[in-house]
């Protein structure tokens, strides 16, 4: 069953769609993300390294074609929403 989860940081959002205990992005969350390591001077496959993945699993991941691990869907929320903040600021 479809129920969006609308996830919050700062001025953007991250929304979800669960299936069973699965969460996927309900959009394509890969800009966001690189912008924020546009912002951080981190290149695309450094931040997929440091959360455990490949880059080619990442852009799965962003795009909602495969599920997001929890752990992850904090980290992507505060790593993008802290550069949306800088952006404010």
């Amino acid at each position: 069953m479809y129920r969006p989860n609308p996830i919050s940081h700062g001025q953007i959002t991250l929304e979800t769609r669960g299936y069973g205990a699965k969460q996927f992005f309900a959009r394509d969350v890969q800009p966001l993300v690189l912008d924020a390591c546009r912002r951080n001077g981190i290149s695309f496959e450094d931040y997929a390294a440091k959360l455990g993945v490949t880059r080619a699993a990442l852009v799965l991941i962003l795009k909602g074609h495969d599920p997001v691990p929890r752990h992850m869907l904090d980290s992507i929320r505060q790593f993008a929403g802290e550069a949306q903040q800088g952006v404010a600021a």
